[in-house]
């Protein structure tokens, strides 16, 4: 900016200077006190002395001449392109084509993984493909356009060596760092003219700015489109679930009780004939109504279970594989399932959305395991720490058949889906590793702003899981 000012300061001294100049001759000239000639040869040395120093200028700075052209394409192409795409696309085929080398390419950098990835590139292409590199130097080691070979020793110059590419321009705002601009010239040349670099240079801020405004509006055009998708398959997901409970409550409730009314409704007849039949026939309604009451329950936990609401989402677990434990599995399921949590404790989580959220992507992993993985053995492992609640369910099983994310929104693999869904409405993150065979681990890391009072505290619980002779229906 102080650079600017006496630019500017030092044009008006120079313009108010050529006016007086070019004045003196004509008053002089008006006044009589020289001839007409003399005038003449005067003016005509003025403007043989601006000539030339506007032809010396030009010589001493090429970039603001002979780049001229391409900063107004530049210019011009940014005011009347509004789709970032297309933008990208014409400002790199401006830059290449003004560059004249055999490559060019344009870098953005992702704080959060502290890499550069390449957003577009022309000329010839880049062997090794490496669309991302490592950015493990401070901003302050590079000024301007600057050789690759003259970066310090890091595993960005080692990448950029291997690409190859000559030069690289740091993209910079105030003190943000945007992206790059990488050049690669023939190896028969393999000089970049310094004319090109200064022009680049100039245009750093510019590029910065735009690369930054076409990110911003390409990321947020993601985060809809994503947005729109999850609620989609959330309200999917929901009315799976609906239809699986509906059908639940169909064949089996609503069946076993018309049974137990027409049951009623006969034995009051039969009351008034003989009511010996009777005694036993309550006793079976009896079971009956037992047996329903069971299944009721067992529905409304699997809703919501009271026990996370009053003991919390460890007391929850516990309590849904100790109901595992209790059922006939088929021969498929795994003989013991491991529990262990650290950092719990008697500590609750305070937002109690987070902990149903935490149970339920537990206990569809744990029910992925359990129906289709074919395991021996599952082990559960939760932690609570200073920044985020981590859970990680590995089994020994066949591993997954396709990749989690095919598999996701399928029929018959919602849960993966809400698994998935749930994790992203914490700005968590949702891995699954799993190879033909070796079994899977999926493992969940969701942020938490509540740290764990109690880190060193541990707990382990196993359970001893019986299986069926006969098959049983997977849900």
């Amino acid at each position: 900016m102080q650079s600017h000012f006496y630019r500017d300061k030092f044009i008006a001294v120079a313009v108010v200077l050529l006016v007086l100049i070019i004045s003196l001759p004509m008053a002089l000239f008006l006044s009589g006190a020289i001839s007409d000639v003399v005038a003449i040869v005067w003016l005509t040395v003025v403007v043989l002395c601006i000539w030339t120093g506007t032809l010396l200028n030009r010589i001493r700075h090429r970039e603001t001449t002979s780049y001229w052209p391409a900063t107004e394409r530049f210019s011009q192409t940014v005011r009347e392109i509004s789709d970032q795409d297309h933008l990208l696309d014409h400002i790199i085929e401006t830059l290449f084509k003004t560059i004249d080398g055999a490559h060019l390419s344009i870098w953005r950098y992702r704080t959060d993984d502290n890499v550069l990835a390449m957003l577009r590139s022309a000329g010839a292409p880049l062997t090794p493909d490496l669309s991302e590199l490592p950015f493990d130097i401070s901003i302050g080691q590079l000024n301007g356009t600057q050789p690759v070979e003259q970066l310090p020793e890091s595993a960005l110059r080692q990448g950029l060596l291997a690409l190859p590419v000559d030069h690289i321009t740091l993209l910079v705002l105030g003190h943000e760092l945007i992206g790059a601009v990488c050049i690669g010239q023939d190896q028969a040349d393999g000089v970049v003219e310094p004319a090109i670099l200064r022009w680049l240079d100039f245009m750093t801020g510019h590029l910065a700015l735009v690369i930054k405004n076409a990110c911003l509006v390409t990321d947020l055009e993601e985060t809809i489109t994503k947005l729109q998708l999850a609620y989609r398959r959330t309200i999917d997901a929901e009315q799976e679930e609906r239809r699986h409970l509906a059908i639940e409550l169909h064949d089996d409730i609503l069946s076993r009780l018309t049974t137990l009314s027409m049951s009623l409704r006969l034995n009051r007849r039969r009351l008034a004939i003989d009511p010996n039949p009777v005694a036993q026939d309550l006793l079976t309604l009896e079971e009956e109504t037992q047996h329903l009451n069971r299944r009721l329950r067992e529905i409304t936990q699997g809703l919501h279970p009271t026990v996370l609401t009053d003991l919390g989402l460890i007391a929850a677990l516990q309590a849904y594989l100790d109901s595992i434990g209790k059922q006939a599995l088929p021969a498929s399921a795994p003989r013991i399932i491991t529990l262990t949590a650290q950092g719990f404790g008697d500590q609750r989580i305070g937002e109690d959305k987070l902990e149903t959220d935490l149970y339920y992507i537990t206990r569809q992993a744990i029910d992925n395991a359990l129906f289709h993985a074919h395991a021996d053995q599952i082990l559960i492992h939760l932690r609570w720490g200073q920044n985020a609640i981590s859970i990680t369910v590995q089994d020994t099983g066949c591993g997954l058949r396709d990749k989690p994310e095919v598999l996701m929104g399928q029929t018959g693999h919602l849960g993966l889906l809400s698994m998935n869904e749930r994790t992203l409405a914490w700005r968590g993150r949702l891995t699954f590793d799993s190879s033909p065979g070796r079994g899977t681990t999926v493992h969940v890391r969701i942020p938490v702003t509540q740290a764990s009072h109690v880190l060193a505290n541990l707990q382990a619980h196993t359970y001893h899981l019986h299986q069926a002779r006969e098959p049983v229906l997977m849900p």
